[in-house]
C-alpha cells in the first residue's frame, strides 16, 4: 500500500518538518518580543509619563491666563463703574439739580461708550429707579436715550439690591442671558449688570451708575487664552450650567425651558462632584483629563473695598459662598488616545527592523498557505457559482435542492421550487446590446433576493433562466404568493447605466411533496408549469401538477 501512494508519505513528512519549523519559530518569536517588550514598555512609561506631566502643567498655565482674562475684563468694567460714580457733572448735578449738567453727563457716557463696544447700556438711575440718562450702545451703534423714553426701572432686581449697598460697594449680576419683553433675545447676548451706588457731596445716596456689559467679550477672551494648551475650555454656572462650552446648544440651560437637563452635571455627574468639593484641582477618569478652578466674580472685585454680589449673600448649595463660577478645561480621552497611538507606532518601528527578520519566515509559510486557500477558494467560487450574477449555479443549486428535500422529508416539512424564465429577454440583447443585457442579468438576480428569505437559495440556471429554493413554506398558496411577488417585482422598469429595461416574467411553481418527492421531478414540474404561464400569455405564476415519483 505504502508504494501504491508515495505522494501520501511526502506530504507527512512535509507537514512533519512545517510543525517543527514552526515551534522552533514560535520559540524565537517569543524570546525576540519578550526583549522588545520590556524595552518597549520602559520607553513608553517615560514619554507618556513626560507627556502627561507637560500636558497638566499647561493646562494649569492655560487657566491661569483664563483667570487673568477674566480678572481683566471686570476690573475694566468696575473701574468705569466706580469713576462714573464719583463724576463731577453728577455730583454737581445731584447737588444743584441743574439740567445742563445732565447733558453734560450724556456726552461723557458716549465718549465712555465708543471706547467700550462691550458696554451695551451705561446708565445712571434716581433713588426712585427712574432712568435719568441712559445710552445705548448695540452693534456700535451709539443712542442717547431721549428723555420721553427713558424708563421707570424701580421695581427690577438689579436697581433695589444694588440701590441697598453702601458706597463703593459693587453690585454684580448674575451671568446670564439678556431678555426682552419676556423673551430671550435672538440671537443670544450674554449680560452681566454692574453698579454701584451713587452718593451726593453731602452724603445721601442718590441712585445707582449701572452699565449692562456685554459678556461675550469676556467670553471670547476665556476662549482666546485657551488655545495655549490642548483642552476645551467650558465655563459654568454654579448649579453645573454651561455658561461657554463645546456644544453652542447645551449653553444656557437654565435660560430655556426645554433645556433644564443639558447641564455639565448631567454629562459629567462623578467629574461633577468632584469639583464642588474644591476651590480646584486637576484629576483623569474614563472621560479625560480636568483642571478646573473656582471663580468668585465678587472676590475678584475686593480690591475695590466692599464688593458683595447683594442679589446672593447667601453661601451657595455647595457651600463655596456666594454666586460663582467654575473655570474648568477638560482634554478628552481621544487627545491621550492618540498620542499613546503615535508613541506605539514609533516605539513599534524603532523594533521593527528585528522584528521584520524574525516574522520573515512565518510571513512567507503564511504567505504561501494564504495563496493555496485563496486559489482553492477561487476554484470552488468557479465551479459553484455564476460568474456574471454571483448567484449559486446549476451545480451549487441541484447540491441544495437535494440537501433541502432530505432535510423537508427528514422533519416533515414543505419546500417550493421557483422555476423564473425572463420574458423579452432576447430583446433587450438584441436592441440594446449584450453589455446591457449582462447588467440586467445582475439587477434581476439582486432583486429575486430582496424578493426572498436570506435562507432560501436563488441561483442562475444559465440563460436567462433563475430557480428559487424556498427552504421551508406553509402551503402551496403561501409558494404562489411568492412566485406572484416576483412577477411584480420583475415587470418594473430597471434603470440600467445607458438605458431603461422593461422585462417580466414567467414563474412556475412545485411544492415537495405535495406535487414531487424527487429533485429532478419536481423541477421537471416547476419548469413545465414555467412553461404553462408563458403560454398564458406571459407575466403569470403557474403552479405545477402531481408528478410520479
Amino acid at each position: 500500500m505504502e508504494a501504491a501512494f508515495p505522494s501520501a508519505n511526502v506530504q507527512r513528512e512535509n507537514q512533519k518538518v512545517i510543525r517543527k519549523a514552526m515551534n522552533l519559530f514560535m520559540l524565537l518569536f517569543l524570546v525576540v518580543i519578550f526583549l522588545l517588550g520590556g524595552g518597549a514598555a520602559v520607553l513608553y512609561r517615560m514619554d507618556m509619563r513626560s507627556y502627561v506631566q507637560e500636558l497638566m502643567s499647561l493646562e494649569v498655565h492655560s487657566l491661569d491666563l483664563q483667570v487673568a482674562a477674566i480678572d481683566n475684563a471686570l476690573t475694566s468694567v468696575v473701574g468705569d463703574v466706580l469713576f462714573l460714580a464719583e463724576e463731577n457733572e453728577l455730583i454737581l448735578h445731584l447737588d444743584s439739580g441743574d439740567p445742563a449738567l445732565v447733558r453734560d453727563m450724556r456726552r461723557e457716557y458716549e465718549r465712555l461708550a465708543k471706547n467700550r463696544p462691550a458696554y451695551d447700556q451705561i446708565r445712571f438711575l434716581d433713588a426712585t429707579g427712574m432712568e435719568r440718562v441712559r445710552v445705548n450702545n448695540r452693534d456700535g451703534i451709539l443712542r442717547p436715550v431721549p428723555e420721553a423714553e427713558l424708563q421707570d426701572k424701580g421695581n427690577r432686581y438689579y436697581f433695589r439690591d444694588c440701590f441697598a449697598l453702601d458706597e463703593r460697594a459693587i453690585y454684580l449680576s448674575p451671568l446670564d442671558l439678556n431678555v426682552e419683553n419676556g423673551q430671550v433675545e435672538q440671537p443670544p447676548r450674554p449680560m452681566m449688570r454692574i453698579g454701584t451706588p451713587v452718593f451726593d457731596s453731602a452724603g445721601n445716596k442718590r441712585g445707582i451708575v449701572l452699565i449692562n456689559y456685554a459678556a461675550a467679550d469676556m467670553l471670547e477672551h476665556i476662549l482666546r487664552a485657551g488655545i495655549v494648551a490642548d483642552g476645551t475650555s467650558m465655563l459654568l454656572n454654579e448649579d453645573g450650567y454651561w455658561l461657554l462650552g463645546p456644544d453652542e446648544t447645551k449653553e444656557w440651560g437654565f435660560m430655556y425651558l426645554d433645556k433644564g437637563d443639558a447641564t455639565f452635571a448631567r454629562d459629567f455627574p462623578d467629574e461633577w462632584l468632584r469639583m464642588r468639593d474644591a476651590e480646584q484641582g486637576q484629576f483623569r477618569t474614563g472621560n479625560g483629563l480636568f483642571t478646573f478652578r473656582t471663580i468668585h466674580p465678587h472676590k475678584k472685585l475686593a480690591r475695590f473695598g466692599k464688593s458683595l454680589n447683594a442679589q446672593c449673600p447667601a453661601p451657595g448649595k455647595d457651600g463655596k459662598g456666594p454666586y460663582h463660577w467654575v473655570l474648568l478645561s477638560r482634554i478628552g480621552p481621544e487627545v491621550l488616545n492618540d498620542f499613546t497611538r503615535a508613541l506605539l507606532i514609533k516605539l513599534f518601528l524603532g523594533g521593527g527592523a528585528l522584528f521584520m527578520a524574525v516574522a520573515l519566515g512565518a510571513w512567507n509559510l503564511a504567505l504561501a498557505v494564504s495563496r493555496r486557500r485563496l486559489y482553492q477558494a477561487q476554484l470552488f467560487a468557479m465551479a459553484m457559482y455564476d460568474a456574471l450574477t454571483g448567484l449559486p449555479n446549476r451545480k451549487l443549486f441541484f447540491d441544495r435542492l437535494g440537501g433541502g428535500i432530505e432535510s423537508a422529508r427528514r422533519y416533515g416539512r414543505r419546500l417550493a421550487l421557483l422555476y423564473v424564465d425572463l420574458d423579452g429577454f432576447k430583446q433587450v440583447n438584441d436592441t440594446m446590446g449584450h453589455q446591457t443585457g449582462d447588467e440586467l442579468l445582475v439587477q434581476v438576480g439582486k432583486a429575486l433576493r430582496r424578493t426572498v428569505r436570506k435562507s432560501d437559495t436563488v441561483a442562475r440556471l444559465g440563460g436567462d433562466e433563475f430557480a428559487i429554493i424556498l427552504s421551508e413554506v406553509g402551503s402551496v398558496e403561501e409558494a404562489v404568493k411568492v412566485g406572484e411577488k416576483i412577477v411584480d417585482e420583475l415587470c418594473r422598469p430597471f434603470e440600467l447605466r445607458t438605458a431603461t429595461a422593461k422585462v417580466g416574467a414567467s414563474v412556475g411553481v412545485a411544492v415537495f411533496p405535495d406535487h414531487a418527492s424527487q429533485a429532478d421531478t419536481l423541477v421537471r414540474g416547476a419548469d413545465k408549469a414555467m412553461y404553462r404561464s408563458k403560454s398564458k400569455g406571459r407575466g403569470t405564476c403557474t403552479v405545477a401538477e402531481a408528478v410520479s415519483a
